[in-house]
């Protein structure tokens, strides 16, 4: 296994992990439902988009499924 691509992978999941915090931010501020479901929505695919890497990662990375399978996530 190329260790760059893990890298590249767990970049890219702290890269979501980023933006639905900064997606919830702007949703607590905003008053305007209109916005908010939108963001709403926008912040729920980048949730998918950590599970899905989450998936990726634990096929990739044996010690760490060993350590998911351990606290049974």
């Amino acid at each position: 296994m190329d260790n760059k691509i893990l890298i590249n992978l767990r970049d890219d999941l702290a890269g979501e992990l980023d933006a639905i915090n900064q997606y919830q931010e702007h949703i607590d501020e905003i008053d305007d439902e209109e916005i908010k479901k939108v963001l709403e929505h926008i912040r729920d695919d980048e949730k998918e988009h950590v599970a899905e890497l989450i998936r990726v990662i634990r096929k990739l990375d044996e010690m760490q499924e060993e350590k998911f399978q351990k606290e049974e996530l």
